[in-house]
């Protein structure tokens, strides 16, 4: 389960403060798809990095499968986005200079998994994406599409329970961004993971089992929640 409870989100200080999001109180079921759905500055880019533990919130409190973000030290955070959750973005943010081996490696470096038995998970986590052939290929000489298919490799490769994609088809083609959403939906049904993708895209929306709507910061409506207003 994920649950938002009172949370809000400020940045900066007086007159410069910007509120983000604004008393967020919402829970989502696990093993199931989820759209954050909203325009540019909505606020659904930082609801999913207060999921990541990539920022905390201002108030409230967030609790994931039963942890609480909120009350995670750097370590225990550490621990949580290293393990639990596997993260793919719109710009991809693979290591251009290293190989697709390499790029794949690197949280189960971070993870401290054997480096014996790195390579068979590394292998298995590309054939997943279709990129066995480029496996000593460096990462800067993928396509778009492949770059975002290796990000998707990198992001499984522990199998974690929550995988958090932002935008992942804002800098591909039509066709090949049908192509990543498939494979996202694919390895979410392998894998049970809950997947959370963070789109403006009404059509990847509507493929999602719940679609959460935020406007100004605040929840707008939500789709597909049992219980739920909308």
């Amino acid at each position: 389960m994920i649950s938002f409870r009172n949370v809000s989100k400020v940045y900066g200080k007086k007159d410069n403060a910007f509120v983000a999001l604004k008393d967020i109180t919402i829970e989502l079921p696990e093993h199931k798809t989820i759209a954050v759905v909203g325009k540019s500055g909505s606020g659904k880019s930082t609801f999913l990095h207060l999921l990541g533990g990539l920022d905390r919130p201002s108030e409230g409190s967030i609790n994931i499968n039963g942890k609480e973000l909120t009350k995670l030290n750097k370590k225990a955070m550490d621990q949580y986005r290293g393990q639990d959750l596997g993260f793919v973005f719109q710009s991809f943010f693979v290591e251009a200079n290293q190989s697709c081996y390499q790029n794949v490696a690197l949280p189960l470096e971070i993870n401290r998994v054997p480096l014996n038995k790195r390579k068979a998970i590394v292998e298995d986590a590309l054939s997943q994406v279709d990129l066995t052939e480029k496996i000593r290929s460096k990462a800067g000489t993928l396509s778009g599409g492949q770059k975002q298919r290796l990000a998707i490799a990198r992001a499984i490769v522990t199998k974690p329970k929550v995988i958090l994609a932002d935008e992942p088809t804002g800098n591909l083609d039509s066709s090949t961004g049908d192509k990543v959403i498939n494979l996202l939906f694919d390895l979410h049904k392998k894998y049970s993971s809950t997947l959370v993708i963070v789109t403006h895209d009404q059509d990847i929306a509507s493929k999602c089992d719940v679609r959460l709507y935020i406007k100004d910061g605040q929840i707008e409506k939500v789709e597909g929640l049992k219980g739920a207003a909308s």
